[in-house]
């Protein structure tokens, strides 16, 4: 079967997203869903609605997000797949943790989590119990979210899937850092490591990289912690991440202050400013140019 038009205006927007031509994008979007609805294409109406819904989800427009995630899951609910519906409850899920509705969020998450176990989508259930644990997590029930983390792991553990293990690893050593319990933060944050380097993803490394060395950070010896955050701050370059390379080099800065290296710290805040400015973080720029004016005063 040949594209249609409305495929086309789906390439379309997906297109003037990627450039940065938000309005546009929606217009195509919306177009694209009109399309789909005129040639009776229910799922294609609803991938359209679902795509809108992301981008208005990413300009900071939730109850427009919501709006078309409702929608799309309408469109789905007849006879659609059980993972498209459980993947449209899980960003309605995320809304709700955003607009800070923490139960609503709970409730979008167990349906994502019943279609999923439903369709044996272990590696599905695994995110979503991964994003639960983070709601408990900054809810503050740490016990909750820590066995939520822990099944997680188990989850994506029996499906194969390295990388869903990582990131829970990064979150669960997060999380036993906050409640105190450094030893086997150290551990898992050193296993998250281990693989996000195996499965070739270089922004899960630098972020696990980072976690660790502020856990390290605190204690006597500091050199291992200044290690981290300079391998965080090349792998982060390597990926093009320039915030995350900025506020690595910030780290480093702070650390060398503390062992009177003024000068290598100057260097680092010098370049954490301009990394700022390439990437749009004004705020975060003036405020390391205030720090280096501060110490040149």
């Amino acid at each position: 079967m040949g594209q249609t038009r409305a495929d086309e205006a789906l390439l379309e927007a997906e297109r003037l997203w990627l450039a940065g031509d938000e309005q546009r994008a929606r217009e195509a979007y919306r177009r694209a869903r009109m399309l789909y609805r005129e040639i009776a294409d229910a799922p294609g109406e609803a991938a359209a609605l679902t795509q809108l819904g992301d981008l208005e989800r990413r300009l900071g427009h939730h109850a427009a997000a919501r709006e078309a995630y409702v929608a799309a899951r309408a469109l789905y609910a007849p006879d659609g797949d059980q993972r498209d519906q459980a993947a449209l409850l899980a960003r309605l899920g995320e809304l709700a943790v955003h607009d800070d509705k923490p139960n609503e969020a709970r409730q979008c998450y167990a349906s994502a989590r019943e279609l999923l176990r439903a369709a044996a989508d272990l590696s599905g259930e695994a995110h979503v119990l991964r994003r639960l644990g983070h709601l408990e997590h900054t809810q503050g029930r740490h016990d909750v979210a820590l066995d939520l983390y822990t099944e997680a792991r188990e989850m994506y553990r029996h499906a194969g899937d390295g990388l869903g293990e990582a990131h829970t690893l990064k979150a669960l050593a997060g999380l036993l850092r906050t409640v105190g319990r450094i030893d086997r933060a150290h551990r898992l944050y050193e296993e998250a490591i281990s693989l996000f380097a195996g499965n070739g993803d270089v922004l899960g490394e630098a972020g696990a990289r980072s976690g660790l060395a502020r856990l390290l950070r605190g204690q006597p010896d500091g050199i291992e912690a200044y290690r981290q955050f300079e391998k965080a701050a090349e792998l982060y370059g390597l990926a093009g991440h320039l915030k995350g390379e900025a506020d690595a080099l910030v780290e480093l800065a702070h650390m060398e202050m503390a062992t009177a290296d003024s000068a290598r710290a100057h260097s680092h805040l010098s370049h954490a400013a301009r990394l700022y400015g390439q990437g749009g973080h004004l705020d975060l720029k003036a405020k390391v140019e205030g720090e280096l004016k501060g110490g040149a005063a």
